[in-house]
């Protein structure tokens, strides 16, 4: 990123907020709702090299888009990814009740929004939550998913879901996803079939938790992930809200985030 683009982020992020509209629709079979940030599309080509920049570049995207969701006393953090990143450039996490975008050396401005749309979507009241789950699985059945960002979502999904097992059985994860997956034969599509071979996978394969009094599957992993995901949204975690939509959340969030990133990237 060069010094006068820098410059030109300090000044952003010094002016009054510009928030995005982010409407939460009712359930329709509508393509999921896009908010690239209003005129600010150069802000998602922007390249980052280091913390510092990275830092910047994140607060600036976060302030447009967030609608209030975090205020100055509850930042989202930014940290360098270091070897927890793997093959990835950034990686959401909520830690310690904090939420935390790791980021690597060099970090663009779309992908800080994906990362950003995951740390928003996090903060959702439970009523907009299962909205964003009906409106993508709605326009999943009326196949109005981009090919290349479905494919992104379910790659993006399938490794957090084997995240979620034992490392035992990590290898044979994304083989049972595809056994079950290729085996359905419903005319049901992407977001459907993930949905229906991982509530057979995710209760009968081993999880990465301990219940300290038996076996614990990836069922009671998405079941603890959830309870950490309404306490740092800082709401009371709703009794309907189990396991299964946990999943089907993180599903449909990487659809939103891989959807919103490459919109702003594009100036779509």
């Amino acid at each position: 990123m060069r010094a006068p683009a820098l410059g030109a982020l300090v000044l952003l992020l010094a002016a009054p907020r510009a928030r995005a509209q982010l409407s939460v629709p009712l359930v329709t079979a509508a393509p999921p709702h896009v908010d690239i940030i209003p005129n600010d599309g150069w802000l998602c080509r922007q390249l980052a090299t280091n913390l510092d920049e990275s830092t910047l570049l994140g607060r600036a995207i976060l302030a447009r888009v967030t609608e209030g969701a975090f205020d100055a006393a509850e930042p989202v953090q930014f940290k360098r990814g270091d070897g927890r990143l793997g093959e990835a450039i950034a990686a959401f996490a909520i830690e310690s009740g904090h939420g935390t975008i790791y980021v690597s050396d060099t970090t663009d401005g779309s992908t800080l929004l994906h990362e950003v749309t995951h740390a928003w979507m996090m903060r959702l009241s439970p009523n907009e939550a299962a909205a964003e789950i009906a409106h993508v699985f709605a326009a999943d059945s009326a196949g109005q998913i981009e090919p290349d960002v479905m494919d992104l979502a379910r790659r993006s999904f399938t490794l957090s879901f084997t995240a979620s097992a034992d490392p035992g059985v990590w290898g044979l994860v994304p083989m049972v996803l595809t056994s079950a997956a290729l085996s359905d034969s419903s005319t049901a599509r992407t977001v459907a079939r993930l949905v229906h071979a991982t509530d057979s996978a995710a209760v009968r394969l081993d999880g990465n938790v301990s219940k300290g009094w038996g076996r614990a599957t990836i069922a009671d992993a998405y079941d603890a992930a959830a309870d950490t995901h309404w306490r740092y949204a800082g709401v009371a975690r709703p009794e309907w809200w189990t396991w299964r939509e946990e999943r089907s959340f993180r599903l449909i969030g990487e659809v939103v985030a891989y959807t919103r990133a490459k919109r702003c990237a594009s100036g779509d």
